[in-house]
């Protein structure tokens, strides 16, 4: 335990070679009177060089990432290494074990949970300890998601924009290489893994990978690559840097007139697909009344123009519900 944390960490962060061990998170429930939460984590610790931080299953129910996670773990030999690589291919791991976006345990959302509590559930504990303890050791960080069981997206990554390392957040954009970028500002959470890397000065990147709560061999595939090409760029993994060939398009979400929400609860009919470029006005979606088979479905049309990025996967929709997500693509001089 370090730093106020309540969280015993199972490994040493700093010695060399391979080392496989879990974040001790202690709960206490009408089952588990002593126990804990043995969060895994990982690192590989080669020669001199940079920390880089990558991250996967802080929704339980987002899969690419925790797989490509686990595979590099496998394969990548630490002597090889330029620097450092620690890797939590499952951050909320109770939330991966039941499948569910959220913690079972206590409800908990860890990407709107920074910067923590060392005092909370499990889901704030170990948002603290990444947070407080874990962010210090790093240069730069990647965290994998995809859609999960309630949205699909046109597989993008995710940076803040603007701040003091601009320049580097796009250079890591463009080593990813996903078909798109979201660059955000105003709409972005300040609850994420990405906020929290923000407030301790680092380098981040985050990425969605479709969704659906399944796996998607295309986006497992651009997800995989482009892990490899960040560590390449820089220079963690002693290869050729590739990612000067690698390039993304960036697409900004200026404010929430991207979002768009459903207006009454009922069958939610798309009539937008992921990578369409819309207009405002464009009919966006229907919404089919559940009672009164007679009743003339409601319109639902896009407030602001752009790339659309996301898409809600179930039919029954809700009052309030999000149903797409746009983009307004920015020019290559900007």
């Amino acid at each position: 335990m370090s730093r106020g944390s309540r969280i015993a960490c199972s490994i040493d962060l700093q010695g060399p070679g391979r080392r496989v061990g879990y974040l001790g998170v202690p709960f206490s429930d009408d089952v588990h009177a002593y126990g804990v939460i043995p969060v895994p984590i990982a690192v590989l610790t080669g020669g001199a060089g940079p920390t880089v931080l990558l991250t996967a299953g802080v929704h339980g129910d987002e899969y690419e990432g925790q797989i490509v996670l686990r595979r590099l773990l496998r394969e990548i030999d630490p002597m090889t290494l330029n620097g450092r690589i620690i890797l939590m291919p499952a951050v909320n791991l109770p939330a991966v074990r039941a499948a569910r976006r959220t913690s079972p345990l206590d409800g908990g959302n860890m990407n709107r949970a920074f910067p923590g509590s060392a005092n909370g559930g499990p889901t704030a504990q170990i948002a603290h300890w990444i947070e407080t303890v874990l962010l210090a050791e790093c240069d730069a960080a990647l965290d994998l998601h995809s859609g999960g069981r309630t949205a699909e997206y046109l597989p993008c990554g995710y940076v803040y924009e603007g701040g003091p390392r601009a320049a580097k957040k796009i250079a890591l954009a463009h080593a990813f290489g996903a078909p798109a970028t979201v660059l955000v500002g105003s709409t972005a959470e300040d609850r994420s893994l990405s906020a929290a890397a923000e407030r301790a000065g680092i380098p981040m990147i985050a990425a969605e990978l479709t969704g659906g709560a399944a796996v998607s061999t295309s986006a497992l595939a651009i997800a995989d690559a482009g892990t490899r090409a960040v560590l390449r760029h820089l220079g963690v993994v002693a290869e050729p840097d590739a990612g000067s060939e690698r390039r993304t398009r960036f697409v900004r979400i200026a404010d929430r007139r991207h979002f768009v929400f459903c207006p009454r609860p009922g069958i939610f009919e798309p009539c937008a697909m992921l990578g369409d470029t819309v207009a405002a006005g464009d009919l966006a979606a229907v919404v089919h009344d559940l009672d009164d088979p007679t009743a003339q479905p409601t319109e639902v049309r896009f407030v602001a123009g752009g790339l659309v990025l996301v898409r809600r996967l179930p039919a029954l929709a809700a009052a309030g519900d999000y149903l797409f997500t746009t983009g307004e693509l920015v020019p290559d001089d900007e």
